[in-house]
């Protein structure tokens, strides 16, 4: 290594304890990691050789290295460090570098070099270390950790690498490989409806889950805090990244300051801002996720006024406006559902998938189907002659006023039907007006008859009218129209 200056140093008894805390080895990846990302590297190569005496497992950074100070003063110093207060680096403690004497490693080199120095820090089984000047420059910051052969086998450690990283860095902005790999994955949710926000320092995405416990998980530039099932904002799963934010000592939890207060209330106002939008425009493009509304009403906020429900012009329609119409829901149009449809008469015609017309039920307005609640038909003249016969007859009888239809919608499969108005008919409607099927048998056999004995098929008609009137009036009518119709015959 030409000139070089050697200390030869023991690292104290405190290490063991330190290193004790680590309880999942290969995390001190993590806080290698960690190290060159407050570095200001812009990509880490992670990398595994198998070696004569065993494995060799290399994090390599472009950071800037460390001066001879730095390392007497913070890298074989424990919990020295130069961080605390710069919101710039996520470790506080100085105690990272420790961890990778949780692998109980044959040996570790650390090369680095900054300010036209290089330097080799190598520590011994024993853990003491030495410090040798290197004669050639070094870029950023290299660590080797060599592993013995007979503890570790190097597709199974190559496997729990990548798995540990992808754990613990797959969020980092800066690029992480492994053996040439990137295990970055986006900053996302797996559900459908997700609302992201960013400002300085922080960003995060946010959901609602139709599950009161769900996932959750807090970050520092990327590098994992902590995760968990159930989510301290129910039925709320959520990502939140930011740089004010710091693990506990032992790394197992995230510590519930001012800054954390702020974060949770961050992700409050984010819900009530940016993620309805998301949500109704999921819903307008036909997402069935409106259960989801129902959960947004417990965050405190209403969907009410929002227009989510089509017609099938185009037009959409509130919770609040549909509560004010008489409404049904069809598939696809038709001249019945064109004729039911209008707006200014608090008519509608929606279209709505399965899941949009239960959660309407489920809020007490029930969208049957048109053809289930409105009936609607065209005037016929096919027997307007029995008909002139049957008022000049009727007249005296007082029965109800009779009007001659062919049904569009399906027809109630009475030969009469009572209605309000001619066309448009509910089924609740009221009123003096029969609706004379003329496409029921009944009407066929009048039809023929009307030609033969246009009188004699007058009678038969008036006394069907007889049978629509109460039990105790159809006696003295029914009188009435035999002697009406003596005097016809005289």
């Amino acid at each position: 290594m030409g000139k070089k200056k050697a200390k030869v140093k023991a690292a104290g008894n405190a290490l063991d304890m330190l290193v004790r805390q680590f309880a999942q080895p290969l995390a001190c990846l993590r806080e290698l990691v960690q190290n060159s990302i407050d570095a200001g590297t812009n990509q880490v190569e992670v990398t595994l050789a198998q070696e004569r005496e065993g494995i060799r497992l290399s994090v390599s950074d472009t950071g800037e290295g460390m001066t001879e100070n730095i390392i007497e003063t913070q890298l074989t110093r424990l919990f020295a460090s130069s961080k605390e207060g710069d919101l710039t680096k996520v470790g506080k403690f100085g105690i990272g570098f420790v961890s990778v004497f949780a692998l109980v490693p044959l040996a570790v080199v650390v090369d680095t070099g900054r300010q036209g120095e290089a330097w080799r820090v190598l520590f011994k089984p024993d853990r003491s270390f030495e410090l040798l000047k290197l004669p050639h420059g070094v870029e950023g910051t290299t660590v080797h950790l060599y592993l013995d052969g007979e503890r570790f086998d190097l597709p199974d450690l190559r496997a729990k690498v990548h798995q540990t990283l992808a754990f613990w860095c797959r969020h980092c902005r800066v690029e992480i490989f492994v053996d040439g790999q990137s295990i970055r994955s986006p900053f996302e949710l797996t559900d459908s409806v997700q609302a992201h926000y960013e400002e300085a320092g922080t960003r995060l995405v946010l959901a609602l889950s139709r599950q009161a416990e769900c996932f959750y998980g807090y970050y520092n530039q990327g590098l994992t805090l902590l995760e968990g099932m159930q989510s301290p904002l129910p039925h709320l799963t959520f990502k939140i990244d930011s740089r004010y934010f710091e693990h506990t000592l032992t790394r197992d939890n995230i510590i519930q300051n001012e800054d954390y207060a702020k974060g949770m209330a961050l992700l409050e106002r984010v819900l009530k801002t940016h993620y309805p939008p998301k949500l109704y425009e999921h819903l307008r493009n036909g997402g069935e996720d409106w259960e989801l509304l129902s959960i947004l009403g417990l965050k405190g906020v209403s969907c009410d006024q929002e227009p989510l429900f089509p017609d099938h012009q185009g037009q959409r329609y509130s919770l609040a406006q549909l509560r004010k119409a008489q409404v049904c829901h069809q598939d696809e149009p038709d001249e019945l559902s064109r004729l039911i449809h209008e707006p200014a008469q608090s008519r509608l015609v929606l279209r709505l998938s399965q899941a949009a017309a239960a959660w309407l039920s489920q809020r007490d307005l029930p969208v049957p189907a048109t053809r289930q609640r409105w009936r609607f038909s065209r005037p016929d003249d096919s027997l307007d002659p029995l008909l002139v016969s049957c008022q000049q007859l009727g007249k005296a009888l007082g029965v109800r006023r009779l009007k001659a239809v062919s049904w569009i919608s399906p027809a109630p499969g009475s030969f009469l039907w009572p209605a309000s108005k001619v066309g448009l008919v509910g089924h609740s409607d009221h009123g003096d007006l029969l609706l004379l099927d003329v496409n029921h048998p009944t009407a066929a056999n009048l039809k023929r008859l009307q030609d033969w004995n246009r009188p004699l098929a007058a009678q038969i008609l008036l006394q069907h009218l007889i049978l629509q009137l109460p039990e105790k009036d159809r006696e003295a009518r029914a009188e009435k129209l035999a002697i009406t119709m003596l005097r016809h015959l005289k």
